[in-house]
């Protein structure tokens, strides 16, 4: 037991825990967000395609916020 609590205080442990949040958080959007609860494919095969197809979809909407403002058009003017 005390070795455990001892292990708590160590950086490598915090930088663990800090690690292991980012992935938890990720698995429950999937699973709240996707309602990725059960899988729908039969098979590892089918198991690992599901998952990289909501692990893409994920992707896609981080990558959406990320974007930058929409940059107003400056209309050409015309030479004729």
């Amino acid at each position: 037991m005390r070795r455990g609590v001892a292990r708590q205080n160590t950086p490598a442990y915090q930088n663990s825990r800090r690690l292991r949040r980012k992935v938890e958080m990720l698995f429950g959007h999937m699973k709240r967000q996707f309602r990725f609860t059960r899988l729908k494919l039969r098979g590892l095969a089918g198991a690992a395609e599901e998952f990289l197809m909501v692990a893409t979809v994920q992707n896609l909407r981080r990558l959406i916020k990320l974007r930058p403002p929409d940059i107003p058009k400056i209309p050409f003017l015309s030479t004729a």
